[in-house]
């Protein structure tokens, strides 16, 4: 059974374990990076979240963060999500409709939605996301007129890397969700096992993880829109 890294923080990871699983692969979580809730900010978000006229989340960390600590009774708040895993995440908590891009997962295509030209003029935006995160949607919208807040929830924290599972394991390939989480994985592996992972099977979801994944040697890349037992099984190793 050949064995695939799951490259993201473990609170995420289950559904991409399922996959592996069914496909025959054997997932190993290994995740470079934590997310340590940001308790004070926490404590003020369903205030914030309750003026706002609509709500963008940027990942599933920030909804697995956030969402526990919101009353989401008011269904006239819109509710915008990076992509479908994110949108698929806050379904299990917010009971209205949720609006994500059919295609793309990123700032880029959030902006292409029709639903900013549905809301009024000078409409309450609300962004959460983690600590440090990009401020593309968030400069943007501001240009467009909107009054945008920043919910940051969760601060990103290293976190320690068993470099002798990784031998003794063996991954054949590996899934990974981020660019930061791409260059903490090459800078914190040792000098031996840099050059394994250089030869790794890499699936990601965008382009701008895949230019990461090279910047660092990686060679072989897959991009998928998310990892599920057809993109395992239809890719040779």
């Amino acid at each position: 059974m050949p064995t695939i890294l799951i490259v993201r923080p473990e609170a995420q990871a289950a559904a991409d374990i399922a996959a592996c699983e069914a496909a025959g692969w054997r997932a190993l979580p290994f995740s470079p990076i934590s997310l340590e809730p940001d308790n004070h900010a926490l404590s003020r978000l369903n205030a914030q979240f309750q003026t706002a006229q609509a709500v963008f989340w940027v990942s599933p960390g920030a909804v697995g963060t956030a969402a526990p600590h919101i009353d989401f009774s008011n269904g006239r708040i819109v509710q915008i999500t990076v992509g479908q895993a994110s949108r698929n995440a806050l379904a299990k908590f917010c009971p209205h409709p949720v609006i994500s891009p059919k295609t793309g997962n990123d700032s880029e295509a959030v902006l292409a939605l029709p639903v900013w030209a549905g809301l009024p003029a000078g409409a309450q935006v609300l962004i959460i996301r983690g600590h440090g995160g990009r401020n593309l949607l968030a400069n943007e919208l501001r240009r467009r007129g909107f009054a945008v807040n920043i919910a940051e929830v969760y601060f990103r924290r290293p976190k320690p890397l068993d470099w002798q599972v990784f031998e003794a394991e063996k991954p054949q390939a590996a899934y990974i969700t981020s660019a930061e989480m791409v260059r903490e994985l090459f800078a914190r592996a040792p000098d031996r096992i840099t050059q394994v992972l250089r030869t790794l099977l890499y699936f990601t979801h965008h382009p701008r993880i895949a230019d990461a994944l090279r910047s660092a040697g990686a060679q072989r890349i897959e991009l998928v829109e998310r990892l599920n037992p057809h993109s395992l099984v239809s890719v040779a190793i």
